[in-house]
């Protein structure tokens, strides 16, 4: 009896493991005042390293709304149109994070341009290869279901394809999130919790919330 009691603690505690977040992108991640390098010729981004046509950026955080990092090469060049809280390069892109809409872009160079693209769910999955999804476009009348099994911890990150934004939301009850990907959600109780921004009912800030249903 003490051995199945035994093995039953050892299958809660690997029930109630948290989420963690690749090495692929937490050693990749850009701080302030790194350097981060674009090859035109190339098409890649880097941390370093030496090519003749190489375009070098410094990050910055923004002390303005909303706290986007800022990227200024040489002669004050800018990053343009790159609202992202937090950066990473994997396999030679500059791939950043918006707190905001709970979206990731990947920085391109297009017509001597820099473009934010969004990555594609694929694109995500890729990212997190051990990680549930959701879309949120599967929520019903604002409300995203997700399942999980009993005495479980479920851990899954929310992938807005949609237009929705969530500047300043939060959650209530508190549904604990993994830095730095406040979209990345960990839930160990079955329940209901409502994502607003300041508890507003207004329709300019429609309300998602995140029901937590046995399977």
């Amino acid at each position: 009896m003490r051995k199945y009691g035994l093995i039953f603690c050892l299958f809660l505690a690997a029930c109630d493991s948290g989420y963690q977040v690749p090495a692929t992108i937490l050693d990749n991640q850009i701080g302030e005042n790194h350097q981060v390098l674009y090859s035109p010729s190339g098409h890649f981004w880097s941390m370093g390293g030496m090519v003749e046509d190489r375009m070098v950026f410094t990050k910055h955080y923004s002390h303005g709304s909303g706290g986007y990092s800022e990227y200024i090469g040489a002669g004050g060049t800018r990053l343009d149109e790159f609202a992202s809280n937090f950066e990473f390069i994997v396999d030679n892109r500059l791939i950043g994070y918006n707190s905001a809409n709970f979206k990731f872009y990947d920085v391109v160079w297009q017509n001597s341009y820099f473009l934010p693209v969004e990555l594609s769910y694929n694109e995500v999955k890729k990212l997190f290869p051990t990680l549930d999804i959701i879309r949120l476009s599967s929520a019903k009348n604002g409300v995203l279901t997700i399942t999980k099994r009993p005495f479980a911890t479920k851990n899954f990150l929310i992938y807005n394809d949609t237009k929705q934004d969530f500047y300043k939301y939060q959650f209530t009850p508190e549904l604990k999130s993994t830095w730095p990907f406040n979209s990345l959600l960990t839930a160990d109780k079955y329940g209901e919790y409502v994502y607003s921004h300041f508890g507003s009912t207004d329709p300019l800030f429609p309300r998602l919330t995140v029901k937590i249903s046995p399977w």
